[in-house]
């Protein structure tokens, strides 16, 4: 909310879509103040289709995690050709890939940097953070992840006897 608020100050006139998970009594109240109120766009309980869409329709995947279990949004956004702007907590780096910016969660101006140089059409850094997320995205196909995990479970794997 802070980050759409100093975008907007500096005449960025687009959205934020919060998908999934309402935002709180507190966070609504947060954007009433910062006078976004009318920018933020709730989508609670978006199912995989509409999540594609907005994936493939955005400017970037903003995405300022504290703390991360894995960071599924992140390789979605990817997926979809969305760039994406991230915390660097782990396990956001190493999620990421490296094909994401990466960014202290409190800099709400480094974001709002990030953001601008990303969100413009024809943008190189936005080109680049797409082909390497795209690429990335690929080692996580259902195939792929099944793979991975057989092979991590396989009776004898990391035993040194022969």
């Amino acid at each position: 909310l802070r980050l759409l608020a100093a975008l907007a100050a500096d005449g960025w006139d687009g959205l934020g879509v919060f998908a999934g998970e309402p935002l709180t009594l507190e966070q609504r109240a947060e954007a009433r103040s910062l006078g976004v109120a009318a920018r933020v766009i709730e989508i609670p309980g978006v199912s995989d289709l509409a999540l594609e869409a907005l994936y493939s329709l955005a400017a970037a995947l903003v995405f300022p995690s504290r703390a991360e279990g894995f960071g599924w949004p992140v390789i979605e956004a990817q997926a979809c050709g969305c760039p994406v702007l991230c915390s660097d907590v782990e396990p956001l780096p190493e999620v990421s890939g490296r094909a994401a910016r990466l960014l202290p969660f409190d800099d709400v101006p480094a974001w709002a940097r990030a953001f601008r140089g990303i969100a413009a059409p024809g943008s190189p850094v936005r080109a680049g953070l797409v082909a390497r997320g795209l690429a990335h995205a690929a080692a996580f196909t259902p195939a792929r992840m099944a793979a991975a995990y057989v092979d991590a479970v396989r009776p004898g794997k990391g035993d040194r006897e022969s």
